[in-house]
């Protein structure tokens, strides 16, 4: 489902212009996008958040989540950081949670902290975000299976969140950090909502041998294992779907070249 627009912004709220009495009225903003989200079913779930951006042409490296902006989630406790897929050549961007039966999750997509000692900052990304329930890939059956038969039901809360640095920041800690927040129309026009899942489908590996789909098996764990968490290798698995998706796997030798060549594992 589409959720709603998203701007991330770190820069000043005007422009400078070499007038010294500007400066103090033009502080830097620090903005991000935050969404809120329960998971109102009696299983735990994984979603996939995608953000689609506007880029300019040609390609400006401050108008792209490339290198400019993390993933943060957490459910009650610590920010855990999440693997933000896409390149300075993408359009889409997209990343994956769980969300235990029941529970409420806070996902975050803030600018890198990096950015915030740029005393003329011109970051300024925006663009629109998707929530879907894809089909997750079972190793034994060599399959996507849905996650759920019918609907899910979430309750959803999207947000711009953001900050005013002191101009002397960072060097100077003791000015105004003015926080401001606004919430974002969401695209449904409700809190309440019903997410389709992507329903099951198949490789075109049905007809391999028992050794082959083994060896296959192995080179999937084997790539997996190298993932930071068990967060991570659900990622993984999610951008699996995607890749399937956009190369249609129909021999081994493409799930091997595929798993080996393209999966990026955080």
């Amino acid at each position: 489902m589409e959720l709603s627009t998203f701007e991330i912004l770190v820069k000043r709220i005007a422009p400078l212009n070499g007038d010294p009495s500007l400066t103090a009225v033009a502080r830097r903003v620090v903005q991000g996008y935050f969404l809120t989200l329960s998971n109102l079913e009696a299983i735990d779930l994984t979603y996939q958040l995608e953000f689609f951006i506007s880029r300019p042409n040609p390609v400006d490296p401050d108008r792209t989540l490339d290198g400019r902006a993390d993933v943060v989630y957490d459910i009650a406790g610590a920010n855990n950081p999440l693997f933000l897929y896409g390149g300075s050549g993408s359009s889409r961007f997209a990343t994956s949670f769980t969300v235990p039966a029941g529970q409420t999750i806070s996902v975050q997509l803030l600018p890198k902290p990096f950015l915030f000692s740029d005393m003329n900052p011109d970051v300024e990304v925006r663009g629109y975000a998707v929530l879907t329930l894809p089909a997750l890939f079972d190793i034994n059956s060599f399959s996507f299976k849905a996650q759920s038969n019918k609907s899910v039901r979430v309750l959803i809360n999207p947000e711009m969140r953001g900050t005013f640095l002191p101009n002397g920041y960072p060097d100077l800690l003791d000015g105004d950090f003015d926080q401001i927040d606004y919430p974002l129309a969401i695209a449904s026009g409700k809190g309440l909502n019903a997410i389709e899942p992507e329903p099951s489908f198949l490789l075109g590996l049905n007809s391999i041998t028992p050794a082959v789909r083994e060896s296959l098996k192995q080179q999937l764990n084997a790539r997996l294992a190298t993932a930071s968490n068990a967060q991570a290798q659900v990622q993984a698995l999610v951008e699996f779907g995607d890749l399937v998706r956009k190369n249609p796997i129909t021999s081994p030798q493409n799930f091997s070249d595929l798993i080996n060549n393209e999966l990026k594992v955080p």
